[in-house]
């Protein structure tokens, strides 16, 4: 009499003759650029348990991206050789192999936390989202870092100037002073201006402190130290 084990096992043979579960494989080959099947990569399968190398390799095997649309709409993000990805079949079918996700016991996650979608090449290089924070940030690992915060509040630092604009107003600085400071200091000494020497000393025409005054009221307003 036969089993249920050796029914199910059975049945599985007929209908799926060529069945195969998903692998783990090593990417030997990216493709890169426009075009069809770009997307892909070629792999060879390891042993699970032990990621020892076989002798089988898959060519060409698409990538299932993160997000796709027509007219070449897309998020391309390629995994770099040597990287250990998960390879399975559509309906279990080894003619339709694609690379459904990375293997995580060989992955080395970067800081990031709950309410953040970062990328980053691991090297300084990071575009960050936090949605607990509304603020978005683009680093270039060299010292160059853009930040969008809530409020209006957007930050351009390239580690030597920085230029922050902060609702209706804007800040531009370096290492020494924020040009808001220089131009703050040159009225006052526009307004304190005497002259020496013959004739007797006078000062700047009230007309014209007033003037100066009110540049430095419309300074305030459009700058900030």
């Amino acid at each position: 009499m036969i089993t249920g084990k050796d029914f199910l096992i059975n049945l599985l043979n007929a209908l799926l003759p060529n069945r195969e579960a998903p692998v783990l494989a090593r990417v030997m080959k990216v493709y890169e650029g426009p075009g069809k099947n770009r997307c892909s990569c070629d792999v060879k399968v390891l042993t699970a348990g032990t990621l020892e190398e076989t002798d089988r390799e898959i060519a060409e095997v698409p990538i299932s991206p993160i997000w796709m649309g027509k007219k070449k709409r897309g998020v391309y993000a390629i995994p770099n050789k040597d990287v250990v990805v998960i390879v399975e079949f559509l309906q279990w079918n080894p003619a339709y192999p694609y690379i459904a996700g990375f293997w995580s016991d060989e992955y080395e996650a970067d800081e990031f936390g709950k309410d953040q979608f970062v990328i980053t090449d691991g090297e300084g290089m990071r575009f960050e989202i936090d949605a607990a924070e509304k603020s978005i940030t683009l680093d270039n690992g060299e010292g160059c870092k853009v930040k969008l915060e809530k409020g209006g509040k957007i930050t351009a630092d390239n580690g030597k100037l920085q230029i922050i604009m902060n609702g209706d107003k804007c800040a531009v600085r370096n290492g020494s002073k924020s040009l808001f400071t220089i131009l703050e200091e040159h009225f006052k000494n526009l307004i304190g201006m005497k002259t020496v020497g013959s004739p007797a000393q006078h000062i700047v025409s009230p007309d014209d402190i007033a003037k100066f005054t009110q540049d430095k009221i419309s300074l305030s307003l459009l700058l900030e130290a």
